[in-house]
């Protein structure tokens, strides 16, 4: 081979060799382009999907327009309106449940006099209660916890009650029969929008309905909606003994809410065969 012809030769290896170096060049940056934008959707689907995840909340709160009375005396009637707001972003369903609180103080018999044998004809004395100048556990008005026999009610700083009967988590259970001393507590519900016979529902809307220790609503909440109040107010017999004078009483409605999902027969514990409650919703909640 001539020298004319190595530098023949020489210069086609350099064109193939460019040559080849640009494609591979190409095809390398044609590479990381596409790997560039792949990574960047990726990256903004993630965004995207966080950004807009859509899980509307359900939610659902009482409201009380309540004269609070802690010192409860006879004939005394307070306001204690009850319902349920929607305040979440779905339909709902709601149930309510009462349970009442008690306690009451040792009364002062000092001036007793028996008449007989029989202790009950006077178990009254002067009507006052008996007073006390120390203190053993407190008791907090706003925590029944503390509503405990022997705690104490802090008068003042010299003076204190004794309890002597307490009764907590007394599950309300509407037209049954009710013994001393939550006797003398009436509890007045909203006329005609408290049933607890079916038959009494008939033609009703906006009502409620007791069944097994539970206030169901007859009609699905929609955002912002409002249930008919429960109850107007609560009332102390005019003829309310003295040992129960100065009593503690408290009246706590519990709400639980649901979704329109047909779980809610099974987790509130609804018989289809006898509860009146799943006659109440089996055509609203979702097929």
């Amino acid at each position: 081979m001539n020298q004319k012809e190595k530098r023949q030769h020489l210069f086609r290896v350099f064109l193939k060799s460019k040559l080849l170096f640009a494609c591979f060049s190409l095809a390398l940056s044609l590479l990381l382009i596409v790997g560039s934008t792949y990574a960047w959707i990726t990256s903004a689907d993630e965004r995207v999907n966080r950004a807009n995840a859509n899980h509307k909340t359900l939610s659902a709160m009482i409201e009380e327009d309540f004269n609070r009375v802690y010192d409860w005396a006879p004939g005394v009637t307070k306001t204690k309106k009850i319902k349920v707001t929607n305040n979440g972003e779905i339909p709902t369903i709601v149930r309510l449940s009462l349970t009442e609180f008690f306690v009451s103080f040792e009364v002062d018999t000092s001036d007793n006099h028996r008449l007989d044998a029989n202790p009950q004809n006077n178990l009254n004395g002067n009507g006052n209660l008996k007073i006390f100048d120390s203190f053993t556990t407190l008791i907090d008005v706003k925590r029944t916890e503390t509503w405990v026999v022997g705690n104490t009610y802090e008068v003042n700083s010299n003076t204190y009650y004794k309890a002597n009967t307490a009764l907590i988590d007394q599950s309300y259970v509407y037209g049954g029969a009710r013994t001393l001393p939550l006797s003398a507590f009436k509890l007045n519900f909203t006329a005609n929008k408290v049933f607890d016979t079916p038959a009494a529902t008939s033609g009703k809307d906006n009502y409620w309905y007791y069944e097994d220790g539970y206030f169901y609503y007859s009609e699905i909440l929609q955002p912002k909606e409002s249930t008919t109040d429960l109850m107007e107010s609560v009332s102390l017999n005019a003829g309310y003994a003295n040992q129960y004078k100065g009593a503690l009483y408290k009246l706590v409605p519990e709400m639980e809410a649901h979704d329109l999902s047909k779980d809610l027969i099974a987790d509130w514990g609804i018989n289809p065969a006898s509860d009146h409650a799943y006659n109440l919703y089996k055509d609203k909640l979702a097929k």
